[in-house]
């Protein structure tokens, strides 16, 4: 079997819930600028239902997967959760609630915690579990995410979360969407720029920890995100990509399409501009009608460009995202 085909994505499956918030009106709510919204570019995030948590949603995206990738619950040797924001729970974990759902007794299941790098991290676990070759030769990744509650207004420093799920199965052989390198960078000088301060045991929730608000997600320094870690973070979503084309033997005149995470319009721009990459090659258009849910956006970015014929047997697919942490990750895959 080549490097190529040692697994490949089976199916997809996602969940989005109906109720649909325009940003502008987040925007005004939050206090950030029209024209900062508008270089965003989405239009719309979307919000769960009181009742909804982030593992009903994974649920019903594993489920959505499975049906669409024909593969049975029973065949699924390993699922890793992939919760980009706050789980149901903070203990116990999300998987096994996940497993015991989808009725997927043959697997083990864990968490995963590494924000909206989440999904891409887990693709480069899935491929190594399957390379083992210890048995295991199906993974699911899933994920389920719930912005709007722990969010002001969906905004975390201009950026505007949705809710949603959405599940990826990895299976050994198969030739569709097969990962053929990656590329996960880590600055952990920035670990701490973005989060939710109280809960923890270093401040537990008190009277006064929920008075001060301290239990939303937020950026917890605003001079030194827009100064230093700005020019630090298009170069790291650049070197991601070139770092995952190198391990894979390309290079960027190789790329067939990109899927990025659709939390800025403008900066995708400069990321397509510096790899030479055309917009209409690129999943503006998915970023522009569904904006960000988590790590999740990249594969229902794909799944989108798939059903819309936008890319094509042989494509090289290369997968760019980032999460809190701070990482920048990027996957090539081929169609």
């Amino acid at each position: 079997m080549s490097s190529e085909t040692i697994c490949g994505i089976s199916g997809m499956g996602f969940y989005l819930p109906e109720k649909q918030i325009p940003v502008k009106e987040l925007a005004e709510k939050s206090g950030i600028p029209e024209f900062v919204a508008d270089a965003l570019g989405a239009k719309t995030v979307r919000e769960a239902a009181d009742h909804e948590f982030p593992s009903d949603m994974a649920v019903k995206a594993a489920v959505a997967a499975l049906e669409n990738g024909n593969v049975n619950p029973l065949d699924i040797d390993a699922i890793i959760y992939c919760g980009a924001g706050v789980p149901d729970h903070i203990l116990p974990d999300t998987g096994g609630k996940i497993q015991h759902a989808l009725g997927a007794k043959n697997a083990f299941a864990f968490d995963l915690s590494q924000g909206c790098c989440g999904m891409l991290t887990a693709v480069q676990l899935a491929k190594g579990y399957i390379c083992l070759d210890e048995g295991i030769d199906t993974v699911m990744l899933v994920t389920g995410d719930k912005w709007s509650q722990f969010t002001r207004f969906h905004a975390a420093d201009s950026v505007f979360f949705g809710d949603g799920g959405g599940a990826v199965i990895l299976s050994r052989g198969h030739e569709t969407f097969s990962p053929l390198g990656t590329n996960i960078v880590t600055r952990g000088d920035f670990h701490d720029l973005w989060g939710i301060p109280a809960g923890g045991l270093c401040l537990p929730s008190s009277q006064k920890t929920l008075a001060e608000g301290l239990h939303t997600y937020a950026c917890t320094d605003l001079e030194r995100a827009r100064s230093e870690f700005k020019q630090h973070y298009l170069p790291g979503l650049v070197n991601a990509v070139k770092g995952a084309l190198k391990n894979s033997g390309l290079s960027p005149s190789d790329i067939s399409y990109v899927s990025m995470v659709n939390n800025n319009l403008k900066v995708q721009t400069l990321v397509l501009d510096q790899l030479g990459v055309a917009p209409g090659r690129s999943s503006e258009s998915s970023l522009k009608k569904f904006g960000h849910f988590g790590g999740q956006d990249i594969f229902l970015n794909l799944y989108t460009a798939e059903q819309e014929e936008v890319i094509k047997k042989g494509d090289i697919i290369v997968m760019l995202t980032a999460g809190i942490g701070f990482s920048w990750g990027s996957a090539v895959f081929k169609y």
